[in-house]
């Protein structure tokens, strides 16, 4: 699979407001550290640098600063609180350890796919275009 590093700020063209629905025009959660992700999660960017996404579970949103290749989460996550049993728990708590300080951005343009790769250890997040 070849992958290139992409300038986020193409990839932000996923309006904000559309992330917070059920429909959003964004990415769908593919996989967690490399294993088959559970039904549900999706993320999406703003032009303004808002991020809407879910972990399948609970919602949370937040601001991220865009680089050629980066994306850095410039504070915590707002976040609900709805408790998540079993393995969807668990991968919240992965998905929002990783989605915090600068995570890669790597993207494949022939699949359509994402991955975030964070920069403190966390599991690797793919994601695959909505449609």
């Amino acid at each position: 699979m070849r992958q290139i590093l992409l300038s986020l700020p193409i990839l932000l063209a996923t309006t904000a407001a559309g992330a917070q629905t059920d429909d959003a025009n964004g990415w769908a959660l593919v996989s967690v550290g490399g294993i088959a992700a559970q039904p549900g999660g999706r993320i999406a960017f703003a032009a303004d640098g808002a991020v809407f996404a879910t972990s399948g579970c609970n919602r949370f949103n937040g601001q991220v600063v865009a680089a050629p290749g980066m994306v850095t989460f410039t504070t915590p996550l707002a976040t609900t609180r709805m408790a998540c049993p079993g393995t969807m728990g668990e991968q919240e708590e992965l998905v929002l350890g990783a989605l915090t300080g600068t995570v890669a951005v790597a993207f494949d343009p022939v699949a359509d796919r994402m991955m975030l790769i964070p920069t403190n250890g966390a599991a690797v997040l793919g994601f695959a275009r909505d449609d």
